[in-house]
C-alpha cells in the first residue's frame, strides 16, 4: 500500500523537485499530492491525513506554520517536515515547539529529503517520545542563533536579549564575562604599527575608487579569519565564545561558567596570547579594547543584581569596548576596562551608585567623539555632566585608560585618518576639520598616535 505524502509549496519547481527526489530508487511505494499553500494543503488532508507532510514556510494565505499547526491539532501523529530557505532562530523555535519531525534548509540534498522521509515513515507514538529528534531539532536551533549573533555583532550590534537567549540554551549560568571590538593593524619588519583600517562609510558611497574596494574585501576577509581564530582561541571548559566580523572591525563576545573571571590583568593576559596566535597564525595584529565584568555576574544570564533591563548590560559593554577600541593605538595595543567598579555595593565618589562612574565616563567619551572638532576643556565637560573636573578625569582614566586630553586628541586623529584617507583635502585644512588651530601640534599629536606624520599616513593609504 502506498504511503501518502503532502508536498506543500507556492514555488512550482520547488515541489517538482521535491517529488522527483522523493520518487527515486530504493524508496517506498508513494502517493505524493501537491499543494500550492496551506489552505490547499488542509483541503487535501480531508479526513485521511498523511503519513508525512513536507510544508515550505513561506507561502501566501495561510503560510506553513500555520498549516503545520491545523493539522497537528487533527493529526496529532502526523510526521511533519519543515522546508525553508530563510534560517531564522524564530522558525527553528517554532519546529521545536510544533514537534516538527525535521527542519530541511533550502536547497537540500536528495539524501537529507530522503533520510528525512525515511524518518518520518518509521516514526511512532513511541519513537517520537524519544528526545532525539528533539535534541538534533534543539542543537540545530542554537546553530541558527549563534549565527544570528554573528550577524548582529558583525553590524556592530550586541543584542542583549537574543544573547541571553543563547547563553541560557547553552547553560552558562555566569553569563556575560566580557564583550570585546577588535581593530586590526599591519605591522612592518621593524615591528612597528601602522593602522589599517578601512575607510568609514557614508551614506551614499561606495567601496570604489583607488583600490580601496579592494582593501576592504580584503580587510573583511582578515576579519572572518580572525574572527573564527578568536572563537577557537577562546573555547575552553569555562568559556564560551562568538565573534562577528563587520566591515572595519570585529565584535566578540566572552561568556562564562559561573567562576569568577578575575581582573583586568588577567584578561589583558587572555588577549596577549591571542594577539600573539593572530600575529603567528594569520600574520595579523590587532588593536583591541575590552570591557569586562569585574566580578561576578548576579543572578540570571546578564544581569546584576536588581537590574531591571538583564540585556542593557550588554548593550552597555557594547558601547564600552566599542569606545576603548578607539582608543587602543600602538603604544597602547590592548586596553581592558571593568563593567563595574570594584565596591559597586557602595556609593561612589560624589554620591554616584553603582556602576554610574563607569556610565559617567562613557557618556564622557560619546561627549567626546561627536564633538571632538568643537573648542572641548575638561572643565566645560564636567560641569556639563555634573562631576567635578578631576573626578571626571580619575574616571576617564580608569575606564579608557587615557587622560581628557589624550582621549580627545585620539578621537580627532581617528577622525583625521578619515579625511586623509578619503579626500584631497590639504593636511592643514584636515587639521582645522578635526579642531587643531595649529597644524604643526596636529602633526606632532598625529606623529605621536600612529607613529608617522599625517602626509606618510596619506601616502601610505593611496597604496592599499
Amino acid at each position: 500500500m502506498a504511503h501518502r505524502i503532502l508536498v506543500a509549496d507556492d514555488e512550482e519547481l520547488e515541489r517538482r523537485a521535491l517529488r522527483r527526489i522523493l520518487s527515486g530508487d530504493g524508496l517506498p511505494e508513494l502517493e505524493i499530492l501537491e499543494a500550492e499553500n496551506g489552505r490547499e494543503a488542509l483541503e487535501l488532508a480531508g479526513e485521511q491525513g498523511f503519513d508525512a507532510a513536507f510544508l515550505d514556510i513561506r507561502m501566501p494565505g495561510i503560510d506553513g506554520i500555520e498549516a503545520a499547526r491545523l493539522l497537528r491539532e487533527r493529526f496529532p501523529e502526523l510526521p511533519i517536515v519543515f522546508l525553508t530557505a530563510h534560517d531564522s532562530f524564530e522558525y527553528a523555535r517554532t519546529a521545536l515547539r510544533l514537534r516538527v519531525e525535521d527542519f530541511l534548509l533550502k536547497p537540500a540534498s536528495g539524501e537529507e529529503v530522503r533520510a528525512s522521509l525515511l524518518r518520518a515513515l518509521e516514526s511512532s507514538p513511541s519513537s517520537r517520545s524519544s528526545p532525539r529528534p528533539l535534541e538534533a531539532l534543539f542543537e540545530s536551533a542554537v546553530t541558527y542563533l549563534a549565527d544570528e549573533l554573528r550577524a548582529d555583532l558583525g553590524a556592530d550590534c550586541v543584542p542583549g536579549e537574543k544573547l541571553a537567549r543563547y547563553l541560557s540554551l547553552e547553560g552558562r549560568a555566569g553569563g556575560l564575562v566580557a564583550v570585546a571590538a577588535i581593530r586590526l593593524a599591519a605591522g612592518d619588519r621593524s615591528g612597528g604599527l601602522i593602522a589599517r583600517e578601512a575607510v568609514p562609510s557614508e551614506p551614499g558611497r561606495g567601496g570604489g575608487g583607488n583600490g580601496r574596494g579592494e582593501a576592504g574585501s580584503r580587510l573583511r576577509a582578515e576579519l572572518l579569519a580572525l574572527g573564527a581564530l578568536f572563537e577557537q582561541s577562546f573555547a575552553s571548559p569555562g568559556l564560551l565564545a562568538i565573534a562577528g566580523a563587520g566591515q572595519e572591525r570585529l565584535l566578540c563576545v566572552l561568556a562564562g561558567d559561573g567562576k569568577d573571571w578575575g581582573t583586568e590583568a588577567s584578561m589583558f593576559t587572555l588577549f596577549e596570547s591571542f594577539a600573539g596566535r593572530a600575529r603567528s597564525d594569520l600574520g595579523l595584529q590587532i588593536l583591541a579594547g575590552i570591557a569586562m565584568r569585574s566580578g561576578r555576574a548576579g543572578p540570571g544570564p546578564m544581569a546584576e543584581p536588581g537590574e531591571a533591563n538583564p540585556g542593557g548590560a550588554a548593550a552597555e559593554l557594547g558601547t564600552a569596548a566599542r569606545r576603548v577600541a578607539s582608543l587602543a593605538s600602538a603604544a597602547r595595543p590592548i586596553i581592558v576596562c571593568p563593567l563595574r567598579d570594584s565596591g559597586a555595593s557602595q556609593r561612589g565618589p560624589e554620591g554616584e551608585g553603582p556602576g554610574s562612574g563607569r556610565r559617567t565616563a562613557l557618556r564622557a567619551l560619546e561627549l567626546i567623539e561627536a564633538r571632538h572638532a568643537e573648542e572641548l576643556s575638561l572643565e566645560g565637560l564636567a560641569s556639563e555632566i555634573g562631576v567635578s573636573p578631576s573626578h571626571l578625569s580619575r574616571l576617564l582614566g580608569r575606564v579608557a585608560g587615557l587622560g581628557f586630553a589624550d582621549c580627545l586628541s585620539r578621537f580627532r586623529v581617528e577622525r583625521a585618518k578619515y579625511f586623509l584617507a578619503s579626500s584631497s583635502v590639504s593636511v592643514k585644512e584636515v587639521a582645522g576639520l578635526v579642531g587643531f588651530r595649529d597644524p604643526a601640534y596636529f602633526a606632532r599629536v598625529f606623529r605621536r598616535f600612529e607613529a608617522m606624520s599625517p602626509a606618510e599616513y596619506r601616502s601610505r593609504s593611496a597604496k592599499r
